[in-house]
């Protein structure tokens, strides 16, 4: 009698090594399936697509990278309204983005009053150019020593409140000029030079004086009082005021 080989393939054996149908097939038990892993080398951060979309932001501002982005742009006075606006993103995000990087923007009407000088700031060199100087502070300084003007004087001529440009003159270390009482006799002077060239008008018009003038005009062919006061060339209050001593309504 042969003896005869029983052979089992490699489907038929069991992961312990023992045929099917063997017991030890059915007692120990397959062995753990090992994890897998995966090990990355060459440092690199893994960015989600909100992430990448800011860095991209970043990038087209001209930074290198977000945090740079983020305190240099509050150092400028930028409102998180406005750092949302150049990210795309919104203003929650942006705070959470400041405080993730520790940056504290300035107090709401900090930023405001800042503004608010820069805005005049540009207003004034604007001025001093059309004047003819280079900066604001040249203009401050002829204006205020070589031509001695008072800030009113200068408000005047740049177009701004005194108090403005007494800040600054007081920024540029620019002394301040007060404004000095004119002599009586020039005020004389000038009140008769004023006088003596409306009689002329009047004498040019036909009058001997402003009563004559006015019962004509007013009284007598109705005239407005600017129509009067473009013919006598003279201002308003003054005219008024003649009006009600003579009795003319």
């Amino acid at each position: 009698m042969r003896s005869s080989l029983q052979v089992t393939s490699a489907a038929e054996v069991s992961r312990s090594g023992g045929a099917p149908g063997t017991p030890s097939a059915c007692i120990t038990p397959p062995p753990a399936q090992t994890p897998r892993t995966l090990t990355l080398r060459g440092g690199f951060a893994v960015l989600d697509q909100q992430q990448r979309r800011l860095h991209d932001h970043t990038r087209a501002q001209g930074f290198a990278d977000l945090g740079g982005y983020l305190l240099a742009r509050v150092q400028q006075q930028a409102s998180p309204a406005q750092l949302a606006s150049e990210l795309d993103t919104t203003t929650t995000v942006v705070r959470r983005l400041l405080d993730t990087a520790g940056v504290t923007p300035s107090p709401r009407q900090v930023t405001a009053a800042r503004r608010r000088r820069s805005s005049t700031d540009q207003h004034l060199a604007a001025r001093a150019a059309e004047l003819g100087f280079a900066s604001l502070q040249d203009c401050l300084t002829d204006r205020a020593m070589t031509q001695r003007w008072p800030s009113t004087s200068i408000a005047g001529e740049l177009g701004v409140h005194p108090s403005t440009v007494r800040d600054r003159l007081d920024w540029h270390g620019l002394p301040r000029q007060r404004a000095t009482r004119r002599p009586y006799r020039a005020i004389q002077r000038q009140t008769a030079c004023w006088a003596a060239k409306r009689q002329a008008r009047l004498a040019g018009l036909g009058f001997a004086d402003l009563d004559g003038y006015l019962r004509a005009r007013r009284v007598e062919q109705g005239w407005s009082v600017r129509r009067m006061l473009t013919e006598l060339q003279v201002r308003s209050a003054w005219l008024k005021d003649q009006m009600k001593l003579l009795g003319i309504p």
